[in-house]
């Protein structure tokens, strides 16, 4: 009776809103208008049919029911009925429809769980608990650890729907378990299997509640039921069994639980593709027009971007303090506020306080009587374990080959003002972050200022939300250790330089201050590379194009005013460029020796030389390897680097190479097509970019695999103006196709909507990409950061 009434409801409300337009816009109600409501019914009920697949749709369908599906109806009529109304009425009607849009979604779609099990009637699974299993027993307890972790239910005899542990918590005494997870192995037997059946693992996180629920598809009445506990592990930790729970609950009905953040999430990702709709204005205005809506676009884009700079260095809780025993607890020795391994640069300013090159350590007397202590086989048949892993090793001295200039801006000035050692390197990044992400929004808009002034405001924000997300910018944030910290300060400095290069070489003549200013810093903070990730120097050639016109195409460079401004251009490369070969050859005897061929790590750097087979593997993985995509949270797998050679390569895990994996680059094929190269020919500078960026990545990625490895964070070495070259090429196409449909050409008309959905789609595909990467790489989320992996991997996967 019930499923009637809903049924008929349904169709009345249905048809209602189908109507809606008709009369908001005073016409007769269409085949269009009908079409909708039918539509929207079948949706709804497709929806339910999916939803209440345990016990089945009409199983229990009462009086709730009927409220919850027809409040769907009503909301999904009211959303499409106002999207129609008042689509095309402007963002103050819109925005509105959008956040009821995110709402009914949250609660109608992201807790289908809880209408689906509203009618479920619970039973208490420990009351089939063999008697015979060995586990923990309390006063109304049961408690799993390493040597119990088997449970078995018999004779259960009626269905099981999902199962709910009541009152779980952790038995782990040591403080970096207190956030742990534990993986439970289900099997069982049903009526479509008589013996027992592997169904499956339910990944719980001791601090996730949203995870201590599972959803079960077993057939029929459950005869048998065994959970089998194993603790996660990974290369970083090992969580024990160790916990207690009151209960284990079969059939639970599960509480509404809405999500503030998911909710966010969603209104977030319905503006934005409302916004970059082919007939949205942010297409249809340009970026340099100020207008106010754009304006208010890119604020809310640098918020969110900012938003995950503030944070993700935290998602791993020791990361968290600023130069305390606290901070990095799980490698804290237990007496030094300076760990030599995780924390070189807090040494390094120390030792420069006191006068000192090398770091305040003496090595072991076993590791200097080695004729080759860089062989770490030699040092483990002599069983020196310790050492100061990746630090140079140079006539019986430790130091630091990374680049000095992170400490110089971080380490030493907190040192010396706060006469507090170690300054972490979490806190350091998030304002290096902040830096490349303004540099960002920076460098895009000089680009555009200079080269492209009719370019769309939406194909600027999607070129600089492309920089930042294509990179491995957020990749270096989720790990602030020491190799990240030096090549996000390099980037950050470059991309900074570069903006203020543009902006120098924008600045007309007549501001002499202003220009001088710019060329000032812009070489300064490019010079600084050097000090922080000298492979990224090679981008400092960008000045040539960038300056060309003025001081050579317009021989300003003969002029006073223009040997002046050449002169406070190249002043602080000079200084820059002395004190790092100064710095250099007082350690290692060589003004271009970095040190880093003096590195005690896995193998001998100072044997490594040059081979060509390492190119090839090299090359493909870093830039053509496609990702490998799967079902599940978080949707994407590592892979390895592959090579037939046997040779010793130094790599670390992948996710795909730059090209493949990003395909807000594939734009870069363009200039393949002459027409195309022509068009970009005429800003010869934006040319020279884009082939300069290409010639770069292809040097570079040579260049690291031979010197140190294939390694992913490498690829943030060019990848940033790599993306901006790419930019580059996507505002040349569009203003081509724009020209071309003014003039009334028919094929550029409708190829420019189908420009602007490709080039929103591949930032969109990027964002995701650099999302599930987060949780898919290491340092594994899953074992750092169990309670916040487990969450945001439920909060995708709501149907669990």
């Amino acid at each position: 009776m019930f499923i009637i009434i809903t049924l008929l409801l349904t169709v009345l409300v249905s048809g209602i809103f189908g109507a809606v337009p008709a009369v908001v816009s005073r016409r007769r109600v269409s085949r269009r208008d009908a079409a909708w409501a039918v539509g929207l019914w079948l949706a709804v009920w497709v929806f339910a049919l999916c939803a209440y697949h345990r016990p089945g749709l009409t199983v229990g369908f009462h009086a709730f029911r009927l409220v919850a599906l027809t409040a769907m109806t009503g909301w999904a009529g009211l959303v499409t009925a106002g999207l129609r109304s008042l689509g095309r009425k402007g963002l103050k009607a819109v925005v509105p429809l959008l956040a009821v849009t995110a709402l009914g979604l949250e609660v109608f779609v992201g807790n289908v769980a809880y209408f689906n099990t509203h009618s479920y009637t619970p039973f208490q699974l420990v009351d089939y608990l063999d008697d015979n299993i060995n586990v923990g027993r309390g006063v109304g307890t049961i408690s799993l650890d390493e040597g119990r972790t088997y449970l078995r239910f018999l004779d259960i005899d009626q269905p099981i729907y999902n199962l709910r542990f009541d009152g779980l918590v952790s038995d782990d005494t040591e403080p970096l378990h207190a956030d742990s997870a534990v993986i439970f192995t289900i099997e069982g037997t049903d009526a479509a299997n008589t013996e027992l059946t592997r169904f499956g693992s339910w990944q719980v996180g001791l601090q996730a509640p949203r995870t201590q629920v599972i959803s079960l598809d077993l057939t029929g009445s459950v005869g048998m039921l065994t959970l089998t506990a194993a603790g996660y592990s990974s290369t970083y930790v090992q969580f024990p069994v160790a916990l207690t729970f009151r209960g284990i609950t079969a059939n639970a009905p599960r509480a509404l639980d809405f999500s503030i953040l998911r909710f966010c999430a969603i209104f977030l990702a319905l503006l934005a593709v409302y916004g970059l709709r082919p007939a949205s204005g942010l297409w249809h205005r340009r970026w340099l027009a100020g207008n106010v809506c754009d304006r208010a676009a890119a604020a809310v884009l640098g918020l969110v971007l900012a938003a995950f700079v503030v944070v993700i260095p935290f998602w791993e809780p020791s990361n968290t303090g600023l130069a305390t025993k606290d901070y990095n607890t799980a490698f804290w020795d237990g007496e030094s506020t300076v760990s030599f391994v995780y924390q070189q640069y807090g040494a390094l300013a120390h030792s420069l306080l006191n006068g000192r090159l090398d770091l305040e350590a003496d090595p072991p007397a076993e590791l200097l009587a080695l004729d080759n202590p860089y062989d770490a086989g030699a040092r483990d048949a002599a069983q020196i374990n310790d050492i100061h892993w990746d630090h140079a090793f140079y006539n019986g001295r430790y130091y630091v080959y990374f680049g000095i200039v992170p400490c110089l801006l971080f380490q030493l000035p907190f040192e010396a003002l706060t006469g507090i050692q170690n300054l972490a390197y979490a806190p350091c990044m998030v304002l290096l972050g902040l830096i490349f992400l303004a540099a960002c929004f920076g460098v895009v808009g000089q680009a555009v200022r200079r080269w492209f002034p009719q370019a769309s405001a939406a194909a600027y924000l999607l070129a600089v939300a492309a920089v930042a997300l294509g990179s491995q910018f957020y990749y270096l944030l989720l790990r602030p250790y020491i190799y990240e910290y030096a090549i996000l300060c390099g980037a950050a400095l470059l991309m900074l330089g570069l903006w203020l290069w543009l902006s120098a070489a924008s600045t007309p003549v007549e501001k002499r201050g202003a220009l001088v200013v710019k060329l000032v810093f812009g070489s300064l903070c490019v010079a600084l590379v050097a000090g922080c990730r000298p492979q990224m120097e090679l981008f400092a050639f960008l000045a040539v194009p960038i300056f060309w016109p003025r001081y050579i195409g317009q021989k300003r460079l003969c002029s006073r005013a223009g040997a002046g401004e050449a002169a406070a251009f190249l002043l602080p490369v000079v200084v820059v460029a002395a004190g790092l070969m100064w710095y250099n050859a007082a350690r290692f005897g060589s003004p271009f020796d970095f040190g880093a061929n003096y590195n005690l790590t896995g193998n001998d750097m100072t044997q490594r030389g040059f081979n060509a087979v390492r190119i090839g593997p090299a090359v493909f993985t870093s830039l053509f390897e496609l990702p490998s995509w799967q079902g599940v949270f978080p949707f994407l797998r590592e892979t390895d680097v592959q090579t037939n050679a046997v040779i010793r390569t130094i790599s670390e895990k992948f996710t795909g190479g730059i090209l493949a994996a990003t395909p807000y680059l594939w734009v870069l094929a363009l200039p393949l097509l002459p027409a195309f190269r022509r068009c970009l020919h005429r800003r010869r500078v934006a040319a020279c970019v884009v082939y300069g960026s290409l010639a770069a990545m292809v040097v570079m990625t040579v260049v690291d695999c031979e010197m140190a490895g294939v390694l992913y964070r490498y690829l943030m070495d060019y990848s940033p103006v790599l993306l901006l070259g790419a930019a580059l090429c996507w505002f040349c196409a569009e203003g081509a196709l724009s020209r071309r449909a003014a003039l009334g050409e028919g094929t550029a008309a409708a190829a420019l909507p189908a420009l602007h959905t490709v080039m929103a789609a591949a930032v969109a595909y990027t964002a995701v990409y650099r999302f599930c990467t987060l949780f898919a790489m290491e340092p594994y989320l899953q074992g750092m950061n169990p309670s916040l992996y487990y969450t945001v991997s439920r909060l995708v996967q709501f149907w669990m």
